[in-house]
Parts: C-alpha cells; structure tokens; sequence
C-alpha cells in the first residue's frame, strides 16, 4: 500500500503527544507537512516540512489527508475547507460543537472521507467490550456507569470558553456518553436512537458564560439507565461498568478510556456466584491504530471504527444534554 501523506492543522498537545508519533509508527503513513503558529511545536513533529498557515497545507498537492487538531470552534470550517480540496480528513473530537454542524459536515463529505477522531474506539479492549456484551455473555443490560473527570485546566485554555466550545461536556462527555450508546448498541442489536434526560446537573461552571466544569446525570437509551459524570476540575478517575443480569463488565484501571502505551484489563463479575475473570490486554497505541485504518478507508475502501452515523448519534445526545 502507498503511504498515506498526511498534513495536520495545528501542532498542540494532542498533535504533539500523540497524533505526530503515531503517524511516524504507522506502517501506512508519513508526515508530509505541519501547518502552525508555533514554528518549534511545529519542527518538534518531526514533518516533512513546515508551513504557517493551515491554507497551505490543504492546498499542499503532497497531501492526501489532513488531520484537524484545532479548538472547537473552528472544525466546521476547516473540515468544510479539506473536504472541498478532495482531502480525507480526520477531526478531533467533538466532530462539531452542536448536531447541526455535524450534519452539514457529514453531508459535505464523500463516504468514507470524514472520520471523528474519537481514538479509544481504536483500543482492541472497546472491540472486544462490544464482542462480549453481543454475545450475551452478561445477559440483558440493566444499567451502565460511566465517569471521566481530571483537572489542571490553565486559565487561559479554549476549555473553560464557551465562544470556543468549551466544558466538560463537550471535552470529555464523548468518551462517557458514545461508550454506553456502543455497548447498549451492541446488546439490543440496533443503535441508539431513543434517549430520554431523566435528570442533568450542572454541579460548577465557569465565568461569565457559564462553561460547564463538572455535570452529572441520568439517562435512558434505549430503556437501559445510564448514569454518567464529567469534569474537567476534579480529581482523576475515570470508570466504565455495564451491569447485565447475569455479570458486570468493568474498564479496570485508573484510565478507562485514555489507556494509551500500557496494559490493561477487562473484567468480568458473575451476578450469581461472585467469580470474577480478567481478560488481559497488551500495550498498544491506539492512536497508530487509527492512522492505519483510515489508511485502510482511503486506500482499500474498508469501514471505519467511527463512521459518520455514530458521530452524528454522539452530537444529538450532547446536543441533548447540554440544552437539558
């Protein structure tokens, strides 16, 4: 397969830590190109070369995909841009800050040629989660919790600007809110679609706009209760359990959705007798998993981990929560 010659919009944290290693790992893959402000950020990535302007990159011949690593805000219109020069693109997540914007994404873009980057999906633990729970091995979905909550936010970070699209529920709430939709998919055999807020709370927010920091609620999706808490100014934790009548399914370790390079486990508890089994799993990079299937979506035509029907799912339910 020919490499996929990748441009990326913007060289911060994510990009930096995560994305640009990735690509270099990548069997499939190479990086052509970095569009940023910050020239050392930008050499730090180890590309091809540099430009300064995001233009550049997508007008780059030398480019076949483009990954988006901007606030927010700006994702519709540079999604729209890659998409209009005939470039695959792959979008942080949240794909857009609102279902409407999504939806004019995904209508502007060409099957298979907008992925949301919403990487945990790529972690062999997620597949096998849904493998299991298909199988019936826990019995009927009785109730799902799901937490992501850190803190260290600088002041000065698009996270606690609501003209940016920032709050907890917009940064962390796609991990905690598409993981139960995934699982409750996988066991009734049919997505998402019935969602009613039994109770959300905004339990503290920040300035002036009223960025959320910490919000907690009840959910029924597809008649199973989910519980669900987000924060992006509290301590560390992370959990993700699935209670079925006949065992509870758990993401063991300090890191539920964001184990990244390290190994971890999936458990499960029998209702009846109290046994537990873990299932191992190796370390791995589920960023560098991602980057080699959407080489595979470009290049052989295969189905994405995350296709646009899954995103525009997600941004109805946050749209749904947010309003709330």
């Amino acid at each position: 397969m020919t490499p996929v010659r990748w441009g990326f919009l913007g060289a911060g944290f994510v990009a930096g830590m995560a994305m640009g290693p990735a690509v270099h790992a990548a069997h499939n893959a190479e990086l052509q190109v970095v569009g940023a402000r910050d020239r050392d950020r930008a050499l730090s990535l180890a590309p091809t070369r540099i430009v300064s302007t995001y233009d550049e990159v997508i007008a780059d011949s030398d480019v076949d995909a483009v990954y988006i690593s901007l606030t927010n805000e700006v994702h519709e219109q540079w999604v729209a841009a890659a998409l209009n020069a005939d470039k695959f693109v792959l979008c942080e997540k949240p794909l857009a800050i609102s279902h409407t914007s999504a939806r004019r994404m995904t209508r502007a873009a060409k099957p298979g040629q907008l992925v949301e980057a919403l990487w945990y999906r790529w972690h062999p633990r997620f597949q096998r989660t849904l493998d299991v729970v298909s199988s019936g091995a826990i019995g009927e979905i009785t109730s799902i919790e799901s937490t992501f909550c850190f803190d260290g936010v600088p002041e000065d970070n698009y996270r606690l600007q609501a003209s940016r699209g920032g709050g907890a529920t917009l940064d962390v709430g796609p991990y905690t809110l598409d993981s139960a939709m995934q699982v409750i998919g996988a066991g009734t055999r049919q997505p998402v679609t019935d969602v009613e807020i039994v109770r959300r709370r905004t339990l503290k927010s920040h300035g002036k706009d009223g960025v959320d920091l910490t919000t907690q609620g009840e959910l029924v999706m597809n008649g199973v209760p989910v519980s669900w808490r987000v924060s992006i100014d509290s301590p560390a934790e992370q959990t993700f359990r699935v209670t079925g009548t006949l065992a509870t399914l758990s993401w063991t370790g300090a890191e539920a959705f964001t184990v990244w390079k390290a190994p971890c486990e999936l458990t499960l508890s029998d209702t009846t007798t109290g046994s537990i089994s873990s299932e191992a799993f190796d370390s791995c990079d589920p960023y560098q998993l991602m980057v080699e299937q959407c080489a595979e979506v470009m290049r052989e035509g295969a189905s994405t981990l995350m296709p646009n029907e899954d995103s525009l799912r997600l941004a109805f339910v946050i749209d749904q929560v947010r309003e709330d």
